[in-house]
């Protein structure tokens, strides 16, 4: 019997260090979503990669038919690492379907081409998935240096470790040393224990202009002479519902405000698309010889009632006095009401049903333990990104919904932080369903209760 030797042993380490980093990814999520689950299918294509290397070293050499699977797997690991990088490098990102498309067409067209051509289609295909494979690495690591300089640490760490991940790969390949399988097992090891025990940390925020196009204002910018330099995406789309292109690069400020931008720090205007006359208000800022455009113009609109006639100002003051009882006084949170319709309206969002959330709900023993543990989720969770609202749901209960937060992080920050008095119930789902996240969570409490 042949001895197995020591590079064979390393594969098949690689491949140990793989298996247990899926079934860690399976077991300590609750629901694999996201960039998670991309990060998951890696780390499965990665078992087959590295035994399919170490079958190579243990025979020494290419066998005729068990290495089938070794090239579609590469290029199945390197499309989903390529997704996982989208996600992790970009706000609110989602993959096209063209791309999805390629991370599984690829390899199941060479896994196909390779039964039905047989044995002479290996060199061709071994020169297709170099080529494939390096070229999504490297847009892949591209993706990811765009955070290089994040403010965690844990985001900068990762970014710069996935670059010299790729530039040693790069030597390694070069050299002929076949450890690419084994760098890649290492490597999705350290992301999944990143991305279960600090999810949060690594979590890309909105950037400003994003936030602005979220907000749904409308933004022009405008150079130094005050003509048109560009708009951001809601104010495209104002003219575009409205059958009209938007103004073209080059439209004088003067003619589509109505005023000289030099004499403007806050402004009213009517701005008319297709058959519409829609009142807006807001401000001119101006831009510092260093900014973009130098010594430019920025003006940002919202939209802004008319004078009201007697009718609308009863409903308006109506409409005012039903959301006096908002905010609760005493644990300055969402009032009951105010809560479900916060919940009822999250979950009417178009997007909502791609978008992961996590719901806690607590249960005070008394109203000095209530308001003690609002005040302590008011403080953490109130003011996120990832808040869709905090209130009152029920006497002595308190229920959170947020988005893009893990169930298990959700629950590990309670047990931590609010201690005794309290007792708690967690679910996972999406944002189209907080509303029933919430109630089985109650539910939970409610059993528990009984009990």
């Amino acid at each position: 019997m042949t001895p197995v030797s020591v590079v064979t042993w390393v594969h098949v380490v690689a491949a140990v260090v793989a298996a247990a980093t899926t079934a860690y990814l399976w077991l300590r999520t609750e629901r694999p979503l996201g960039s998670t689950r991309h990060l998951l299918w890696a780390s499965a294509g990665t078992v087959v990669w590295t035994l399919s290397v170490a079958s190579v070293k243990a025979d020494g050499g290419l066998h005729e038919w068990h290495q089938i699977l070794w090239l579609p797997v590469i290029a199945f690991c390197g499309g989903a690492f390529l997704i996982w990088a989208g996600a992790f490098s970009r706000y609110g990102w989602q993959p096209p379907r063209a791309l999805v498309a390629m991370w599984l067409g690829v390899p199941a067209a060479m896994l196909s081409l390779r039964i039905g051509w047989g044995l002479d289609s290996r060199d061709p295909l071994f020169v297709f998935n170099t080529v494939y494979s390096f070229g999504v690495l490297v847009v892949a690591t591209v993706w990811v240096a765009q955070r290089a300089n994040d403010p965690a640490p844990a985001v900068r760490h990762i970014s710069r470790g996935v670059l010299a991940s790729a530039v040693g790969i790069l030597v390694a390949e070069a050299f002929l040393l076949n450890v690419t399988d084994v760098v890649a097992a290492g490597l999705l090891a350290v992301l999944a224990v990143a991305t279960v025990r600090a999810a949060d940390d690594l979590r890309v925020r909105p950037s400003s202009d994003v936030l602005i196009d979220d907000l749904g204002a409308l933004l022009f910018v405008f150079d130094e002479d005050q003509r048109l330099v560009d708009l951001n995406a809601p104010a495209r789309l104002f003219y575009t519902l409205r059958g009209e292109g938007p103004p073209v690069a080059g439209s004088r400020g003067e003619v589509l405000l109505g005023s000289d931008l030099a004499g403007l720090d806050t402004l009213t205007v009517v701005l008319e698309a297709g058959e519409d006359s829609v009142r807006f208000s807001g401000y001119v800022q101006r831009l510092p010889s260093h900014g973009s455009p130098s010594r430019g113009w920025v003006c940002l609109l919202r939209r802004s009632a008319g004078e009201a006639t007697e009718e609308q100002t009863r409903t308006a003051r109506l409409a005012v006095m039903n959301r006096l009882p908002a905010y609760d006084p005493t644990t300055r949170v969402l009032s009951a009401r105010a809560f479900d319709q916060a919940l009822t309206s999250a979950a009417s969002y178009d997007g909502g049903r791609s978008v992961p959330a996590s719901a806690l709900v607590l249960e005070a023993e008394d109203t000095a333990a209530l308001s003690r543990a609002a005040r302590t989720v008011a403080d953490a969770w109130e003011d996120r990104l990832e808040t869709i609202a905090v209130g009152r749901c029920g006497e002595l209960r308190l229920g959170l919904v947020a988005r893009d937060v893990p169930e298990s992080s959700l629950r590990a920050w309670s047990d931590q932080v609010l201690g005794a008095g309290v007792r708690l119930a967690t679910r996972s789902g999406t944002v189209e369903a907080a509303p029933d996240l919430v109630d089985d969570a109650l539910s939970e409490l409610t059993r528990a209760w009984r009990r």
